[in-house]
């Protein structure tokens, strides 16, 4: 009796075992079926980690905040007053406001911080140079900021290399443009412009049309929430409602403001001020 009691506990014992095993199995199976989607830990430090990532490479991992879009909704006329007490840091699309004399000042005003050529390339925000009038030198915007601490500065850029410029560029030159002048001028309220078109039968070798000027503007609102500034839509005073700039307004080139357009953009910032 008492062999047969030892030799059903041994059964037992046996058959646990098993069954734990097979248990074990069915359980490795399904671990490796199923990859692992949790963090990593690792235990120690690997060889040539502490030299593997520069500093520079780390500062460029920050994280990017971006606000609210800050638009100028509309607003009573603030008059001329207003215009007079702007500063422009433009390109070749607005420049005229200097070249055809629409400002107190005329050709010689120091209200406008462009080129002396008239063009800002979109590839260069970060280093880009302007023509300071007040002193007749050639300096960075930052350094006219510094100088000047405009009371509010209006900045319309972008029209210019667009065939030679990606996203990444673009937004991380003109974020850096924006903040260097935001340094040296706290108190300077920024309004960033979204870009005007170009008219349907513009041909210029660069290639935009009106779908490049709608991503790019996309770029600007990113810039804009990026930085905390103004962003103004100036260029629905100037566009027809396809997204094209109306012929009206447009220079030879098709792409630049004439007069006429040039004084739509100034009424709507009159009409959308802060």
């Amino acid at each position: 009796m008492k062999r047969n009691l030892s030799v059903m506990k041994n059964m037992v014992w046996a058959l646990s075992i098993i069954l734990c095993l097979l248990v074990l199995f069915v359980a490795l199976i399904i671990a490796a079926a199923l990859p692992y989607s949790g963090p990593i830990q690792r235990g120690g430090v690997q060889l040539n980690e502490l030299d593997s990532e520069p500093a520079e490479e780390a500062q460029q991992k920050e994280e990017i905040i971006l606000s609210e879009l800050r638009t100028l909704p509309e607003s009573q006329d603030a008059g001329q007053g207003y215009i007079d007490g702007l500063t422009f840091l433009c390109d070749s699309s607005v420049i005229g406001l200097r070249d055809y004399a629409l400002l107190a000042g005329g050709t010689a005003t120091t209200q406008v911080w462009g080129s002396t050529a008239g063009n800002i390339p979109s590839s260069s925000f970060a280093d880009c140079r302007i023509r300071y009038q007040a002193e007749g030198v050639e300096i960075s915007p930052a350094e006219a900021a510094a100088k000047a601490q405009p009371s509010r500065l209006v900045v319309v850029l972008g029209a210019d290399g667009l065939d030679s410029v990606d996203e990444e560029t673009f937004v991380e030159g003109y974020v850096s443009l924006l903040k260097s002048i935001q340094e040296a001028s706290p108190n300077t309220v920024i309004i960033v412009c979204s870009m005007s078109s170009v008219t349907t039968s513009y041909n210029g070798v660069d290639g935009v049309n009106a779908n490049t000027i709608r991503t790019v503007n996309e770029w600007i609102r990113t810039v804009c929430m990026r930085t905390g500034v103004y962003y103004c839509d100036t260029a629905y005073a100037v566009n027809d409602r396809a997204g094209w700039l109306d012929v009206d307004y447009a220079a030879v080139n098709g792409k630049a403001l004439n007069t006429a357009g040039i004084q739509k953009f100034l009424e709507y910032l009159r009409t959308h001020a802060v």
